[in-house]
């Protein structure tokens, strides 16, 4: 399956609030279902220094960060391109990701925005993060006919119209396992950045953890660890 470059509906800038809203709403509710939040939040557990701030990169309208409050009891905040209207539920700050700084957080994380980005600016986005925080958590689609069937058979008929679009966009538009692992060396190559890249049964989602942390003072700058894993 070739990637996709269609643009998805969510990312016109004349849809209304009023439907982004609902949108959002729904997103946050199927990344529920789907266990992108639940996966999430077991990785934040499992950080090995105390988590006290979550960054939420193209948060949409707060969602899942307000769950992850809720959940882990810590400060969160988000940055998104286009910032809901109206009181948010968490902090939410407007900016563009790729190339503005961003406020400091222990752990960064960003829910299938990876697929809506070119492979530079892709790049780009994880050494930026880099700047502010010590952890990135990178959920995402894969593309492969497998989970795009699935979508459509057991998602797409119960969410907002838009999202049932989108979805089936989405996974088309995704990395493969081994694009995603493959941009992501690139991406902190030269660096002693750590990574761990798990692919979810019936490849419903890919997680790419990166650790910024350097390995050991003695680095020369070169050490790099990559492993993927499917579970």
């Amino acid at each position: 399956m070739e990637r996709s470059f269609q643009v998805e509906r969510m990312e016109n800038p004349a849809l209304p609030w009023e439907v982004m809203r609902e949108v959002h709403h729904d997103l946050t509710r199927v990344h529920r279902w789907l266990g992108n939040t639940a996966a999430i939040v077991r990785a934040l557990r499992r950080d090995s220094l105390p988590v006290r701030r979550v960054l939420d990169v193209g948060c949409g309208s707060g969602g899942v960060l307000l769950e992850i409050r809720k959940q882990l009891g810590v400060e969160v905040v988000g940055v998104d391109l286009r910032p809901p209207a109206g009181p948010p539920l968490v902090p939410i700050l407007q900016g563009d990701a790729v190339s503005c700084p961003l406020p400091p957080a222990d752990v960064a994380i960003a829910l299938c925005l990876a697929h809506h980005l070119t492979e530079a600016d892709f790049i780009a986005l994880i050494r930026n993060v880099g700047r502010s925080c010590r952890r990135f958590l990178v959920l995402d689609l894969v593309r492969h006919p497998l989970p795009l069937a699935l979508f459509r058979l057991f998602v797409a008929p119960w969410v907002h119209p838009v999202n049932a679009s989108d979805g089936a966009v989405s996974i088309q538009r995704s990395y493969l396992a081994a694009e995603m692992g493959a941009v992501v060396r690139r991406a902190v190559d030269g660096t002693a950045a750590r990574v761990r890249h798990t692919v979810a049964p019936l490849l419903i989602r890919q997680l790419v953890d990166i650790d910024y942390r350097r390995a050991n003072s003695m680095s020369d700058g070169r050490d790099f660890f990559f492993r993927h894993q499917s579970r």
